[in-house]
């Protein structure tokens, strides 16, 4: 039946080529036919277009792995992003402290630590000889003292880093900048720990030290006011001549990255200009509160009682009985 159908469709579309006459006759074949045509079309269209899709898995599987490897790309820049923007917030630190200070410093990167000196209070920077710096010269960072240049080679320098228990320097306190004495490094299980010269001088706690420098031996190997750290206990005596304490770094010897060798300081400096501006004190707000007493209720005195009876009324004359005997 189907095949007689497609015949007679064939022959009417023939016939219409040719002559214009058959226009009714192509009009009801096109009513008849027509849902046939749309029937074969639905069922026919989406078995082509699979197909027809086929062909292009190949494509579609290239297309999928570039994607994949973009996606990689992004997040990768993204990581590097975020490192660059910690080494300019380093950077920015390092600027800061060194033009407060009128230091002339040679940047430097950290590239390991553990300088071979016995020690893993050491670390290596990626500037030498070559670059100006010599043997014990002051090292910072954005935060303050790291340590002293102990090797210098041509084109890499080993620093002995403050915490070293052979570290020492000499500090005084922000404070009262008589009080001097000598910051040693406590090694990694220990705090760094402060002792003062003088026997009458007894520390703060919450005082900030800075390097005294020594400007006889033209401020080698520590230039003056570089923050230290903070007081955060004060020893007893114990029999001592002097006071002890230990001190809190500034610096995080844990994760040191960019650093500057002072190469020159200048002759003045101005006393605790380079240390961290103190935190802002949070204010505080005092509520007083007015509390008005009402009869019967609280805060009111008791009402007063009423004289117990057969009692005598203060306000009344007293009054007499007689009793007779039977």
């Amino acid at each position: 039946m189907l095949t007689v159908l497609l015949l007679a469709a064939f022959s009417l579309i023939t016939l219409d080529y040719r002559s214009s006459a058959l226009s009714g006759v192509r009009s009801a074949a096109s009513t008849i036919f027509g849902p046939i045509e749309d029937v074969v079309s639905d069922v026919t269209h989406p078995i082509g277009s699979f197909f027809s899709s086929l062909g292009h898995l190949g494509s579609y599987k290239h297309q999928n792995e570039a994607l994949q490897k973009q996606i990689a790309q992004l997040q990768s820049q993204l990581h590097l992003t975020a490192l660059e923007r910690a080494e300019l917030a380093q950077d920015q630190k390092l600027l800061k402290i060194a033009s407060i200070g009128q230091y002339r410093v040679v940047a430097a990167r950290v590239t390991a630590y553990g300088g071979g000196l016995g020690t893993d209070q050491t670390a290596m920077i990626d500037r030498g000889s070559v670059n100006g710096i010599k043997v014990n010269e002051t090292v910072i960072n954005g935060d303050g003292l790291v340590g002293r240049t102990v090797t210098v080679g041509r084109t890499t320098s080993t620093i002995l880093l403050a915490d070293d228990p052979t570290f020492g320097v000499g500090a005084r306190t922000a404070a009262k900048q008589l009080e001097l004495g000598v910051v040693s490094g406590g090694g990694r299980a220990q705090p760094m720990s402060l002792s003062l010269l003088d026997t009458k001088d007894r520390p703060t706690v919450g005082e900030s030290l800075v390097t005294a420098g020594d400007t006889a031996n033209g401020d080698s190997p520590f230039v003056p006011e570089v923050p230290i750290g903070k007081i955060t206990t004060v020893n007893p005596l114990n029999g001592a001549l002097a006071y002890t304490a230990t001190v809190q770094p500034f610096v995080d010897f844990t994760a040191i990255d960019i650093v500057g060798v002072v190469v020159h300081a200048p002759k003045v400096i101005k006393h605790d200009s380079v240390l961290p501006a103190p935190p802002k004190p949070i204010p505080t707000v005092t509520v007083t509160a007015t509390v008005t007493a009402t009869p019967g209720g609280p805060g009111s005195p008791p009402p007063s009682s009423p004289p117990a009876s057969g009692g005598t009324d203060a306000t009344s004359p007293a009054r007499s009985s007689t009793s007779s005997s039977p």
